[in-house]
């Protein structure tokens, strides 16, 4: 073994590298921590807007019905103000408005629930890339520590060489 100061230098100079690498690592962890927890946030919000988007559509039909029996009343006062019959073409008509009605309820209600189920896939997404971000950030805290103990024993080994 060689000149003891250089050795110490060495020796410390692997120690600092060390505990730098293992505070990374750890900084690294807390930040996939972090990452996962905003993911997390994210999720709550994408389903608390899936529900929302369901309600939106429920409350939509509601107006699209209320607004929809105001235009059929006004329909049939008129047929009969006119002196019209509710049979024949007449009749055909307002058949025909209801079933476009009803239609048009179905399709309100499709869009939101393909607007909520949207809105969960994305809660979904955003989970797997909160659990990628704290996979991360455990791995690379890992590795700190093998990297650390890589970096004592070459200072080791550099300190034993002079």
């Amino acid at each position: 073994m060689g000149d003891p100061v250089t050795s110490t230098i060495i020796v410390a100079a692997a120690a600092t590298g060390a505990a730098g690498q293992i505070s990374a690592g750890k900084a690294a962890e807390q930040e996939g921590r972090a990452n996962q927890q905003i993911a997390e946030r994210n999720a709550i919000k994408a389903e608390q807007d899936a529900q929302t988007a369901i309600e939106l559509g429920k409350r939509n039909v509601a107006i699209f019905e209320r607004d929809f029996d105001a235009y059929q009343s006004k329909t049939q006062s008129a047929y009969f103000k006119a002196g019209v019959r509710l049979d024949g073409t007449p009749l055909e008509v307002l058949e025909e408005m209801y079933a476009e009605a009803e239609l048009e309820k179905e399709i309100i209600k499709y869009n939101a629930k393909v607007d909520s189920a949207d809105k969960i896939e994305t809660a979904v997404i955003e989970r797997m890339q909160g659990a990628a971000a704290l996979a991360r950030g455990k791995n690379a805290k890992r590795a700190s520590y093998f990297n650390a103990g890589s970096t004592l024993l070459g200072g080791a080994g550099k300190a034993m060489q002079t």
